[in-house]
């Protein structure tokens, strides 16, 4: 029982440290920004880098928008390759406790959803509406909103870094992904975007696996 234990445990060792730590960014200036789009009267924001975005992943001085909503992010996981690695456990989100999956993207299966935007005072369609649809059918994952006027990073959860929407389900990897972003009014600034992150989560299977390798390891110790 102990060598089926200890092979059970390097197997699950083996799988957390070779698999690649994922995750697919969309930037209206940076990573994957064909799958972006917006209405007319988007502008570009020249304070993308003045340290309200610091999000891990983010193209360093890649400018965040505003106005011209609404905006559209689309993922396709059979065709949309993985474009950021993130160490195991990467902080994401101190304020709200997110990490790394450490989990490769591209299949079915479960994916966070995040985004980011910069601090700002002036937004003027509040609150800002976000809606994630699959295949085109309004409604079928999930939805959320924010006030991105809140200026206070700690109560805002940590507004420039990642922000965990919700998760959805894939069925089918080739299934096409639409994140929307829209505000209740219409208004010059409207609301402000900086990307949006889709991130796979790990499997029932692959959790246990890894508890397994855990106890193998304490086993080892004992004897």
């Amino acid at each position: 029982m102990k060598t089926v234990i200890a092979g059970l445990g390097c197997a699950a060792i083996m799988v957390v440290s070779t698999a690649a730590q994922g995750a697919f960014i969309i930037e209206p200036n940076g990573k994957a920004s064909a799958n972006y789009s917006a209405g007319t009267g988007t502008s570009a924001s020249t304070t993308a880098g003045s340290g309200t975005l610091l999000a891990p992943g983010l193209t360093p001085g890649a400018a965040s928008v505003f106005g011209g909503e609404p905006y559209t992010y689309t993922y396709t996981p059979s065709a949309d390759i993985d474009n950021t690695v993130f160490s195991a456990a990467t902080v994401l989100n101190s304020n709200a406790g997110l990490f790394a999956s450490g989990v490769t993207g591209g299949g079915a299966g479960v994916y966070n959803v995040y985004l980011t935007y910069p601090q700002s005072a002036n937004n003027s369609g509040q609150p800002t509406l976000y809606d994630v649809d699959i295949d085109g059918i309004a409604g079928s994952e999930l939805s959320g909103s924010r006030d991105q006027n809140i200026l206070d990073v700690p109560n805002g959860l940590g507004i420039g870094l990642w922000e965990l929407l919700g998760q959805i389900t894939v069925t089918d990897a080739s299934q096409v992904i639409t994140f929307t972003i829209d505000t209740t009014t219409a208004g010059f600034v409207g609301a402000r975007t900086a990307g949006v992150m889709f991130e796979p989560v790990p499997e029932p299977a692959t959790l246990g696996l890894m508890g397994l390798g855990g106890l193998a390891m304490l086993s080892r110790k004992r004897r």
